[in-house]
């Protein structure tokens, strides 16, 4: 059956790479899931194959990956092998995409001091090989006021607060960290502090021990008397404010739903090849396998006709980020029945733990509550759009 592909010379080649290490990474995925240790290995090889960089263009150290399509298909095909690796690197790569998609933004417009800044962040990350992980979600949170702050010093900014769910944490160099913090105009803003993980005040927690998605390092990460330069925390928005919210989250929603979708492109082949070796399929599972196809291909176009209107879209921030919410909501769902046929075409044998299918059906579950919207948020907010109404992210 028809799979996403590139649309790009480059996204083609980093594809490409993320299928050779799809395929390292599913070796010890039942290791590491059984453990819930996180794959440190993973993360080097994905160093040295450039693979955190890929958006980066070439000329700055980069693969040049800058289609958001593209690095979509691709993580896509990580996912297949190791989606709690996926889910971390998605991460990373998301909050790079944003970045480079400002630099372009400023330099078409001609505003050189917002690109010059912009593109020395690109140039740090590649050189000094950067990896970030998203510190945003906290328990009970107000997505456009966080509870963690940032406090003006005499030299820079003060942190001080608690994440959850800070993906690939153990291997990261910079929390991107969402804080509120008061303007020079006394304007009380949300903005995102980079903290370095190495610095005093921050500690990792080592406390991630769930259902799926056991190897993603999704620790809470605690932030005491944490000092930063004034170069750490910049502009941002004022706080409340949903719309600017949806314009710096627009990326995030698909990257979690191409790991939902590489998870159930897994999860059907092995069912449908495991079906294939028992001899003749009886009806019922020729029909499961037929449902799987059907829901397959209408993810794959849901997921790759959103990521190409991100590419393609110049403004509407609110009505994308709806689409993009929705192409989440309905992979995130439509790859846990996927999952959920796999497991039936199985038999017991995918219910044993250690077997890859009930590895997928603990993973896939965990899409539907990724930020920046779970499923209750996203279907109140589409419904909304949908109708005209003003927005309201709580």
């Amino acid at each position: 059956m028809f799979e996403l592909t590139a649309k790009t010379e480059a996204g083609a080649r980093l594809v490409q790479i993320a299928e050779a290490l799809a395929e390292d990474f599913a070796s010890r995925a039942a290791l590491h899931d059984r453990e819930a240790s996180f794959p440190h290995a993973a993360i080097d090889a994905l160093k040295r194959a450039g693979y955190f960089n890929a958006p980066i263009p070439a000329e700055s150290g980069g693969l040049g990956v800058t289609s958001v399509h593209d690095v979509v298909v691709a993580s896509s095909r990580l996912a297949r092998g190791d989606a709690s690796i996926a889910i971390g690197v998605n991460m990373h790569l998301t909050l790079l995409l944003n970045i480079v998609r400002r630099w372009k933004t400023a330099a078409a417009a001609g505003d050189r001091r917002r690109a010059f800044a912009f593109a020395a962040s690109m140039n740090a990350i590649a050189r000094d090989g950067v990896v970030m992980a998203s510190a945003v979600s906290e328990v009970g949170q107000d997505l456009t006021r966080p509870r963690t702050t940032a406090t003006r010093t005499p030299s820079g900014w003060r942190i001080d607060g608690r994440k959850a769910f800070c993906t690939m944490s153990p291997a990261a160099t910079v929390l991107y960290t969402a804080v509120t913090f008061v303007d020079d105009d006394g304007v009380e803003r949300y903005g995102y502090a980079q903290v370095p993980t190495d610095v005093a005040g921050v500690e990792i927690l080592d406390d991630w021990d769930a259902l799926g998605m056991r190897a993603s390092g999704s620790h809470s990460v605690t932030f005491a008397d944490v000092a930063v330069p004034h170069s750490a925390l910049r502009g941002g928005f004022v706080a409340g404010d949903a719309d600017a919210y949806m314009e710096r989250n627009l990326l995030a929603g698909l990257f979690h739903a191409s790991a939902s979708l590489g998870i159930a492109e897994s999860a059907a082949s092995a069912a449908t090849d495991s079906a294939s070796r028992r001899g003749e399929p009886d009806a019922r599972t020729r029909m499961l396998i037929a449902e799987n196809v059907i829901e397959l291909g209408a993810c794959r176009a849901t997921l790759s006709r959103s990521a190409t209107l991100a590419d393609d879209s110049d403004g509407h921030a609110v009505a994308l980020f709806a689409e993009t919410q929705a192409a989440k909501a309905f992979v995130n769902e439509a790859a846990a029945r996927i999952v959920d046929r796999a497991l039936a075409i199985s038999g017991g044998a995918g219910y044993l733990n250690g077997h890859s299918l009930a590895r997928a059906y603990r993973d896939v579950g965990a899409g539907s509550f990724m930020h920046p919207l779970g499923a209750n948020r996203a279907y109140e907010l589409v419904g909304d759009v949908a109708l005209g109404r003003e927005p309201v992210l709580r």
